[in-house]
Formats: C-alpha cells, structure tokens, sequence
C-alpha cells in the first residue's frame, strides 16, 4: 500500500505539471456528469416519474453508479490501459519485479482528472439519501455501504476482466468498454425499466441489478421486497473473484514478446 500510494503522489504531481491542462481535463469530465444529471432532471420534470421511479431515487441510483465509476476511473487506469503493455512488451518488465503484478499495474496510471466527477457523485448520493423516503435504522444504513461498495467492486471487477482479455487479445477493447460505459449508464436507471432480457443479462450475468435494484426495493419498502434484498450487494465479491481467477489463468497463459 505504501507503494500505491508513493506511486499516486509521483504521478499526481507530474500530471500538476501542467496546470491548465488538469484544470481542462478536470472540467471536461465534470460537465460530462453534469449534462447526464440535467438531462434526467429534464426528462422527469417532464413526465414526472420513470416507471414509478421518482427524481430522488433515480438520483440515488445514479450517484451509486457514478461512485462506484468515478473510484474505478481514478485508480484502476492502468488495468483500464493494460492492453498497451502487452502490446508494447512492457508487461515483461512487471514480471521479473519482486512485487506483486496486480499491484504494479495499478501504479502505473492514475486519473487525477476524475475527482470533479467524483465530487458530483458523492453531491448525488447525499442529495438522493436525504430526499428518498426511507425509514432509516443501522441495518438499511448498512445497505447503502454495501450498495456503494458494491458499485466500486463491481467496475473495479470490470477492469480486471477487461485487462483479462489482453493476455489472449489486444485488439477490440471497445467491446469491454462497452461493458464498462455502458454498464455506468445502465447502472444509472432501475433495473425494471428495460426489457426482460435485458434486465436478466445485467443482474445474472454483470449484476449491476444487485448493487442498484434489488437493495433499493428493500430501502423503498417497494413490492414487498424482503430483507436479504439488502444483501444482494454482497454478490459482486463472487464476480470479483471470478474476474481475480481469469486475471490469474490469462497470467499463466502469457508468453512473452521477446524483446
């Protein structure tokens, strides 16, 4: 960790360097959060709800996505860019390293740039906790940190995977940021607005319905949704685990470039 965090101060104060540039960069990705809000806003003060959902619960959802996206963006660049070191042979230099190669990997990028996005998102989850009517006590206090961290832990997850595919593929990365882009943006709505198929491929398969839908029926006490709904959240560990042991069989699978 003393690594990690050695590594994310150098690169944060070379990436200070240019000031204007950060400060650009910073805004940029901002606004993009921004326009996605003003948009939903838009959008339910002109039909008033979203297949029941109102403003304040659908802004919950949204801030729980964009967290979990925001966390993952900033500090798991280097899995997000993983594919350009094997491309460019650098992945033979982590593996003669005497530390930990996951680890390696996340120090070698990070995005500073994020943190407006990041603070828009923690601005959307206290809006949402505040406003959504819920009959709060520790047990649905606990829902909402299992909610969040199984936001992070379900994108993070996602770029395991993807950095995955590089050790068989280094091509046709925008498919899993697909997965990734696309999933914050699914993620950003109740589960039950799209299609069944839909729904299913996204709480089965990639269970972006655990971390959002299932454990807000439960704090919404909507459709008599019963308690272990809060604990739903607690499925992206196995997806976590999953992606670890693709990570660590694609390892296993390398072969070096030779250079």
């Amino acid at each position: 960790m003393e690594l990690y965090l050695k590594s994310i101060l150098m690169d944060i104060k070379c990436k200070m360097e240019y000031k204007v540039s950060f400060i650009l960069l910073t805004l940029s990705s901002s606004l993009n959060t921004l326009a996605s809000i003003l948009g939903v806003i838009i959008l339910l003060n002109k039909f008033g709800n979203i297949d029941g959902w109102q403003l304040s619960e659908i802004i919950f959802v949204m801030g729980v996505a964009y967290f979990g996206y925001s966390i993952t963006e900033m500090f798991g660049r280097g899995l997000d860019m993983f594919h350009n070191q094997v491309k460019k042979g650098l992945l033979d230099r982590i593996l003669v390293r005497p530390r930990n190669i996951t680890l390696q990997v996340l120090c070698s990028d990070f995005e500073p740039y994020k943190i407006g996005r990041l603070i828009e998102s923690i601005a959307m989850l206290i809006y949402g906790i505040v406003k959504i009517n819920v009959d709060w006590g520790l047990y649905k206090v606990f829902v909402v940190i299992a909610m969040i961290l199984g936001s992070v832990i379900l994108f993070f997850s996602i770029l395991v995977l993807k950095a995955s595919f590089s050790f068989w593929t280094i091509e046709g990365m925008e498919f899993m940021n697909i997965i990734s882009d696309g999933g914050r943006d699914v993620a950003s709505y109740p589960i039950s607005i799209y299609r069944k198929w839909f729904a299913n491929l996204f709480t089965y398969v990639i269970p972006f319905g655990c971390v959002n839908y299932f454990p807000l029926l439960y704090l919404l006490n909507k459709d008599n949704a019963p308690f272990w709904y809060g604990l739903t959240p607690l499925v992206t560990i196995i997806f976590m685990a999953v992606a670890f042991g693709v990570w660590k069989y694609g390892l296993t699978q390398y072969k070096s470039t030779g250079s």
